[in-house]
């Protein structure tokens, strides 16, 4: 955020292209604010990333969390590394039909994630108080979900 704004500062962005200081400041600040915001409510209001009960998980491991999903909307969950970092990933039944209710930003964060390779739903271990081949047994066990892959 810092370097963004000094970006934007008249004597560096002379010697740079516009879309370069747009960039930097006017979308690269507000975002990483924005990150930075959320990351402190994080560490003040404590709530669990993942939810599980007897109806189906609720994703809410980030900003931009898939929310509730029941049962028979899963279709499995993959567990696989990305960047070096364990992950669970979600594959709804009907993935359109999924996509098609979430918020535009969510939507496109989960086509994003499709097109690099990735679930469209992905709780990093990071999130978790247990490893995510646990919560894929216990998933998978308790509920039936069928697992994909390993991390």
């Amino acid at each position: 955020m810092v370097i963004g704004a000094w970006i934007g500062t008249p004597g560096v962005a002379k010697g740079l292209a516009i879309w370069k200081v747009v960039v930097a400041s006017y979308v690269g600040v507000p975002f990483f604010a924005a990150c930075g915001l959320y990351a402190a409510y994080r560490l003040a209001i404590r709530r669990p990333a993942v939810e599980i009960d007897s109806k189906g998980i609720t994703d809410a491991a980030s900003a931009v969390g898939a929310g509730r999903l029941s049962w028979d909307e899963v279709d499995h969950i993959v567990l696989y590394k990305y960047s070096g970092q364990s992950m669970l990933g979600v594959v709804p039944r009907n993935l359109d039909n999924f996509l098609n209710r979430q918020r535009v930003v969510r939507r496109v964060l989960m086509k994003l994630n499709l097109t690099l390779g990735c679930a469209p739903i992905n709780i990093p271990q990071a999130g978790l108080s247990i490893k995510v081949a646990e919560l894929a047994n216990l998933l998978h066990t308790q509920h039936g979900v069928r697992v994909e892959g390993d991390a």
